[in-house]
Protein backbone atom coordinates (compact mmCIF):
# COMPACT_ATOMS: atom_id res chain seq x y z
CA UNK A 1 0.00 0.00 0.00
CA UNK A 2 2.90 2.38 0.66
CA UNK A 3 4.13 1.73 -2.88
CA UNK A 4 0.70 2.38 -4.40
CA UNK A 5 0.34 5.52 -2.34
CA UNK A 6 3.75 6.71 -3.51
CA UNK A 7 2.75 6.18 -7.14
CA UNK A 8 -0.47 8.12 -6.72
CA UNK A 9 1.40 10.88 -4.92
CA UNK A 10 3.81 11.18 -7.85
CA UNK A 11 0.87 11.22 -10.26
CA UNK A 12 -1.05 13.80 -8.27
CA UNK A 13 1.99 16.07 -8.10
CA UNK A 14 2.65 15.83 -11.83
CA UNK A 15 0.35 18.39 -13.37
CA UNK A 16 -0.80 17.95 -16.94
CA UNK A 17 0.65 20.76 -19.06
CA UNK A 18 -1.67 22.83 -21.22
CA UNK A 19 0.30 21.63 -24.22
CA UNK A 20 3.41 19.63 -24.95
CA UNK A 21 5.93 20.13 -27.76
CA UNK A 22 4.79 18.56 -31.01
CA UNK A 23 7.53 16.27 -32.31
CA UNK A 24 7.43 15.50 -36.00
CA UNK A 25 8.35 11.97 -37.04
CA UNK A 26 12.09 11.54 -37.60
CA UNK A 27 13.42 11.58 -41.13
CA UNK A 28 13.77 8.64 -43.46
CA UNK A 29 17.32 8.05 -42.26
CA UNK A 30 16.01 6.87 -38.90
CA UNK A 31 13.63 4.34 -40.43
CA UNK A 32 16.36 3.12 -42.78
CA UNK A 33 17.60 1.14 -39.78
CA UNK A 34 14.86 -1.36 -40.70
CA UNK A 35 15.82 -3.66 -43.58
CA UNK A 36 14.51 -6.91 -45.10
CA UNK A 37 15.57 -9.87 -42.97
CA UNK A 38 15.29 -7.97 -39.69
CA UNK A 39 13.32 -9.06 -36.64
CA UNK A 40 10.61 -6.74 -35.30
CA UNK A 41 9.94 -7.46 -31.63
CA UNK A 42 6.55 -6.35 -30.32
CA UNK A 43 6.39 -5.49 -26.61
CA UNK A 44 2.90 -4.65 -25.30
CA UNK A 45 2.25 -3.46 -21.77
CA UNK A 46 -0.17 -3.56 -18.87
CA UNK A 47 -3.13 -5.90 -19.23
CA UNK A 48 -1.84 -7.63 -22.36
CA UNK A 49 -2.67 -11.06 -20.95
CA UNK A 50 -6.37 -10.20 -20.85
CA UNK A 51 -6.44 -8.12 -24.02
CA UNK A 52 -4.16 -10.23 -26.22
CA UNK A 53 -3.26 -13.63 -24.78
CA UNK A 54 -6.73 -14.75 -23.73
CA UNK A 55 -8.64 -13.79 -26.91
CA UNK A 56 -5.87 -15.07 -29.19
CA UNK A 57 -5.66 -18.40 -27.37
CA UNK A 58 -9.46 -18.73 -27.61
CA UNK A 59 -9.36 -18.65 -31.41
CA UNK A 60 -9.42 -21.99 -33.26
CA UNK A 61 -6.34 -23.68 -34.67
CA UNK A 62 -2.70 -24.10 -33.79
CA UNK A 63 -1.82 -20.99 -35.82
CA UNK A 64 -4.95 -18.83 -35.39
CA UNK A 65 -5.97 -15.90 -37.56
CA UNK A 66 -6.29 -12.69 -35.54
CA UNK A 67 -8.27 -10.10 -37.51
CA UNK A 68 -7.97 -6.81 -35.63
CA UNK A 69 -11.37 -5.66 -36.89
CA UNK A 70 -13.12 -8.83 -35.73
CA UNK A 71 -11.69 -9.37 -32.23
CA UNK A 72 -12.71 -6.36 -30.10
CA UNK A 73 -10.33 -7.03 -27.21
CA UNK A 74 -7.36 -7.34 -29.55
CA UNK A 75 -8.44 -4.18 -31.38
CA UNK A 76 -8.33 -2.24 -28.13
CA UNK A 77 -4.71 -3.27 -27.51
CA UNK A 78 -3.40 -3.66 -31.06
CA UNK A 79 -0.99 -0.77 -30.69
CA UNK A 80 2.31 -2.65 -31.04
CA UNK A 81 1.20 -4.52 -34.16
CA UNK A 82 0.29 -1.35 -36.03
CA UNK A 83 3.32 0.48 -34.63
CA UNK A 84 5.63 -2.15 -36.12
CA UNK A 85 3.84 -2.15 -39.46
CA UNK A 86 3.90 1.66 -39.61
CA UNK A 87 7.64 1.69 -38.88
CA UNK A 88 8.20 -0.85 -41.67
CA UNK A 89 6.16 1.27 -44.06
CA UNK A 90 8.25 4.33 -43.19
CA UNK A 91 11.31 2.20 -44.01
CA UNK A 92 9.92 1.69 -47.52
CA UNK A 93 8.82 -1.92 -47.08
CA UNK A 94 5.60 -2.47 -49.00
CA UNK A 95 2.51 -4.38 -47.89
CA UNK A 96 3.27 -7.11 -50.42
CA UNK A 97 6.79 -7.43 -49.03
CA UNK A 98 5.48 -7.62 -45.48
CA UNK A 99 3.04 -10.34 -46.43
CA UNK A 100 5.84 -12.14 -48.24
CA UNK A 101 7.91 -12.36 -45.06
CA UNK A 102 10.41 -9.56 -45.70
CA UNK A 103 10.53 -9.04 -41.95
CA UNK A 104 10.14 -11.46 -39.08
CA UNK A 105 7.75 -10.48 -36.30
CA UNK A 106 7.78 -11.75 -32.74
CA UNK A 107 5.78 -10.78 -29.67
CA UNK A 108 6.99 -11.01 -26.07
CA UNK A 109 5.41 -10.60 -22.67
CA UNK A 110 1.70 -11.34 -23.09
CA UNK A 111 1.63 -14.73 -21.39
CA UNK A 112 0.56 -16.66 -24.49
CA UNK A 113 1.41 -20.33 -23.93
CA UNK A 114 -0.89 -22.48 -26.07
CA UNK A 115 0.22 -21.35 -29.54
CA UNK A 116 3.67 -20.66 -30.94
CA UNK A 117 2.48 -18.13 -33.51
CA UNK A 118 -0.50 -16.57 -35.26
CA UNK A 119 -1.49 -14.56 -38.31
CA UNK A 120 -2.37 -10.95 -37.61
CA UNK A 121 -4.60 -9.08 -40.07
CA UNK A 122 -3.97 -5.37 -39.71
CA UNK A 123 -6.30 -2.38 -40.03
CA UNK A 124 -4.98 -2.00 -43.59
CA UNK A 125 -5.67 -5.66 -44.32
CA UNK A 126 -2.07 -6.89 -44.29
CA UNK A 127 -1.55 -10.51 -43.19
CA UNK A 128 1.51 -10.72 -40.91
CA UNK A 129 2.81 -13.87 -39.26
CA UNK A 130 3.85 -13.28 -35.64
CA UNK A 131 5.97 -15.72 -33.63
CA UNK A 132 5.34 -15.94 -29.90
CA UNK A 133 8.63 -15.34 -28.08
CA UNK A 134 7.11 -16.33 -24.76
CA UNK A 135 7.26 -14.48 -21.48
CA UNK A 136 4.75 -12.62 -19.36
CA UNK A 137 5.69 -9.14 -18.25
CA UNK A 138 5.22 -8.18 -14.62
CA UNK A 139 2.13 -6.08 -15.45
CA UNK A 140 0.51 -8.34 -18.06
CA UNK A 141 -2.29 -9.58 -15.78
CA UNK A 142 -4.74 -6.99 -14.50
CA UNK A 143 -5.05 -3.26 -15.04
CA UNK A 144 -3.08 -0.24 -13.89
CA UNK A 145 -4.44 -0.15 -10.36
CA UNK A 146 -3.84 -3.88 -9.86
CA UNK A 147 -0.22 -3.33 -10.92
CA UNK A 148 0.69 -0.21 -8.99
CA UNK A 149 3.22 -2.25 -7.02
CA UNK A 150 4.87 -3.49 -10.23
CA UNK A 151 5.99 -0.22 -11.81
CA UNK A 152 9.53 0.04 -10.52
CA UNK A 153 13.08 -0.04 -11.81
CA UNK A 154 13.45 -3.56 -10.40
CA UNK A 155 10.46 -4.74 -12.45
CA UNK A 156 11.76 -2.97 -15.56
CA UNK A 157 15.10 -4.72 -15.13
CA UNK A 158 13.44 -8.11 -14.61
CA UNK A 159 11.30 -7.72 -17.72
CA UNK A 160 14.04 -6.22 -19.91
CA UNK A 161 16.40 -9.05 -19.00
CA UNK A 162 13.76 -11.68 -19.80
CA UNK A 163 12.87 -9.88 -23.05
CA UNK A 164 16.47 -9.81 -24.23
CA UNK A 165 17.00 -13.44 -23.27
CA UNK A 166 13.93 -14.41 -25.32
CA UNK A 167 15.25 -12.54 -28.37
CA UNK A 168 18.67 -14.16 -27.97
CA UNK A 169 16.97 -17.58 -27.88
CA UNK A 170 14.83 -16.82 -30.96
CA UNK A 171 17.85 -15.70 -32.96
CA UNK A 172 19.72 -18.86 -32.02
CA UNK A 173 16.76 -20.98 -33.16
CA UNK A 174 16.29 -19.02 -36.41
CA UNK A 175 19.77 -18.37 -37.78
CA UNK A 176 20.02 -15.92 -40.62
CA UNK A 177 22.43 -15.88 -43.53
CA UNK A 178 23.78 -12.43 -42.60
CA UNK A 179 23.89 -10.22 -39.52
CA UNK A 180 20.42 -8.84 -38.90
CA UNK A 181 18.97 -5.98 -36.94
CA UNK A 182 16.44 -6.29 -34.14
CA UNK A 183 13.92 -3.44 -33.91
CA UNK A 184 11.60 -3.05 -30.93
CA UNK A 185 8.03 -1.73 -31.25
CA UNK A 186 6.59 -1.16 -27.80
CA UNK A 187 3.81 0.56 -25.87
CA UNK A 188 2.91 1.59 -22.33
CA UNK A 189 4.70 -0.58 -19.73
CA UNK A 190 6.14 -2.46 -22.70
CA UNK A 191 7.55 0.85 -23.91
CA UNK A 192 9.16 1.41 -20.52
CA UNK A 193 10.69 -2.09 -20.65
CA UNK A 194 11.98 -1.73 -24.22
CA UNK A 195 13.39 1.72 -23.52
CA UNK A 196 15.06 0.48 -20.34
CA UNK A 197 16.59 -2.38 -22.34
CA UNK A 198 17.95 0.06 -24.92
CA UNK A 199 19.44 2.30 -22.25
CA UNK A 200 20.85 -0.50 -20.11
CA UNK A 201 21.76 -3.01 -22.84
CA UNK A 202 25.49 -3.30 -22.00
CA UNK A 203 24.66 -4.32 -18.43
CA UNK A 204 21.77 -6.60 -19.35
CA UNK A 205 23.85 -8.44 -21.94
CA UNK A 206 26.25 -9.46 -19.18
CA UNK A 207 23.39 -11.71 -18.01
CA UNK A 208 21.74 -12.72 -21.30
CA UNK A 209 24.64 -12.59 -23.72
CA UNK A 210 24.60 -10.44 -26.87
CA UNK A 211 22.14 -10.67 -29.75
CA UNK A 212 23.76 -13.03 -32.23
CA UNK A 213 23.03 -15.63 -34.89
CA UNK A 214 25.01 -17.52 -37.53
CA UNK A 215 25.58 -14.29 -39.43
CA UNK A 216 27.43 -12.77 -36.48
CA UNK A 217 26.41 -10.14 -33.95
CA UNK A 218 22.89 -8.83 -34.44
CA UNK A 219 22.42 -5.17 -33.62
CA UNK A 220 19.45 -3.33 -32.08
CA UNK A 221 19.60 0.04 -33.86
CA UNK A 222 16.09 1.33 -33.12
CA UNK A 223 13.57 1.14 -30.30
CA UNK A 224 10.17 2.72 -30.89
CA UNK A 225 8.29 3.28 -27.63
CA UNK A 226 4.89 4.94 -27.34
CA UNK A 227 2.77 5.90 -24.36
CA UNK A 228 5.72 5.66 -21.97
CA UNK A 229 5.31 6.98 -18.41
CA UNK A 230 7.58 9.92 -17.66
CA UNK A 231 9.05 7.96 -14.79
CA UNK A 232 8.65 4.92 -12.59
CA UNK A 233 9.87 4.36 -9.04
CA UNK A 234 13.63 4.68 -9.29
CA UNK A 235 13.97 5.55 -12.98
CA UNK A 236 13.16 8.26 -15.54
CA UNK A 237 12.74 7.77 -19.28
CA UNK A 238 13.93 9.81 -22.23
CA UNK A 239 10.71 11.64 -23.07
CA UNK A 240 9.17 12.43 -26.47
CA UNK A 241 11.40 12.64 -29.52
CA UNK A 242 14.37 10.94 -31.11
CA UNK A 243 17.28 10.15 -28.80
CA UNK A 244 20.59 8.92 -30.17
CA UNK A 245 22.54 6.48 -28.03
CA UNK A 246 25.85 7.17 -29.71
CA UNK A 247 27.81 4.85 -27.45
CA UNK A 248 25.66 1.96 -28.69
CA UNK A 249 25.05 3.08 -32.31
CA UNK A 250 21.33 2.92 -31.65
CA UNK A 251 18.39 5.24 -31.08
CA UNK A 252 15.15 5.50 -29.16
CA UNK A 253 12.16 7.18 -30.73
CA UNK A 254 9.64 7.86 -27.96
CA UNK A 255 6.13 8.88 -29.02
CA UNK A 256 3.75 10.35 -26.46
CA UNK A 257 0.38 11.84 -27.32
CA UNK A 258 -0.10 15.20 -25.57
CA UNK A 259 -3.41 13.87 -24.19
CA UNK A 260 -2.01 10.53 -22.96
CA UNK A 261 -2.68 10.29 -19.21
CA UNK A 262 -0.20 7.45 -18.78
CA UNK A 263 2.73 9.52 -20.01
CA UNK A 264 1.94 12.47 -17.74
CA UNK A 265 1.00 10.18 -14.83
CA UNK A 266 -2.57 11.45 -14.57
CA UNK A 267 -4.60 8.65 -12.92
CA UNK A 268 -7.87 10.45 -13.67
CA UNK A 269 -7.27 11.19 -17.37
CA UNK A 270 -9.15 9.83 -20.35
CA UNK A 271 -7.65 6.42 -21.13
CA UNK A 272 -8.46 6.71 -24.84
CA UNK A 273 -5.52 9.11 -25.05
CA UNK A 274 -3.30 6.07 -24.51
CA UNK A 275 -4.35 4.67 -27.92
CA UNK A 276 -2.02 5.39 -30.85
CA UNK A 277 -3.90 3.74 -33.72
CA UNK A 278 -5.75 6.71 -35.19
CA UNK A 279 -9.24 5.99 -36.46
CA UNK A 280 -11.89 8.41 -37.72
CA UNK A 281 -14.91 6.23 -37.14
CA UNK A 282 -13.96 2.95 -38.83
CA UNK A 283 -11.42 4.59 -41.15
CA UNK A 284 -7.83 3.88 -40.15
CA UNK A 285 -5.72 7.02 -40.56
CA UNK A 286 -2.41 5.52 -39.47
CA UNK A 287 -0.19 5.29 -36.42
CA UNK A 288 0.26 8.51 -34.50
CA UNK A 289 3.53 10.34 -35.26
CA UNK A 290 4.79 7.59 -37.56
CA UNK A 291 2.40 7.53 -40.52
CA UNK A 292 -0.02 10.27 -39.44
CA UNK A 293 0.05 13.41 -37.33
CA UNK A 294 -3.74 13.34 -36.97
CA UNK A 295 -5.22 12.58 -33.59
CA UNK A 296 -8.52 11.08 -32.51
CA UNK A 297 -10.30 9.95 -29.38
CA UNK A 298 -12.50 6.84 -29.50
CA UNK A 299 -12.75 7.26 -33.26
CA UNK A 300 -13.66 10.95 -33.13
CA UNK A 301 -11.16 13.43 -34.61
CA UNK A 302 -9.43 15.56 -32.00
CA UNK A 303 -7.66 15.05 -28.67
CA UNK A 304 -9.17 13.32 -25.66
CA UNK A 305 -10.62 15.47 -22.92
CA UNK A 306 -10.40 14.54 -19.27
CA UNK A 307 -13.63 13.12 -17.85
CA UNK A 308 -15.72 15.68 -15.94
CA UNK A 309 -14.71 15.91 -12.28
Amino acid sequence: MRLAGSFLLVAACTSAPDSQPSFQPPGDGTWAAISPGDLMVLVPGTGSYGYLAQPIQALPGADPVVDVRSVPKVASDAVVFEEAIAAAERAGITGDELEGGALSFGIWGTGITTVSGFEYISFEGFHIHVDVLGGENTCAAGGIYQNLGNYSVADANTDATALNAAVVAWLAAHPGSAPRDVVFASHSWGGAVAEYLALERPTIEQTTGPLADSGGIATAPLTVASGVPELILGYSFEGPGLHDLSDQASAIYEIDRPDDPVHILDPFGNGDGHYYNILFGDVFEGYYDITTTAISCAGVPGPCQDPPS
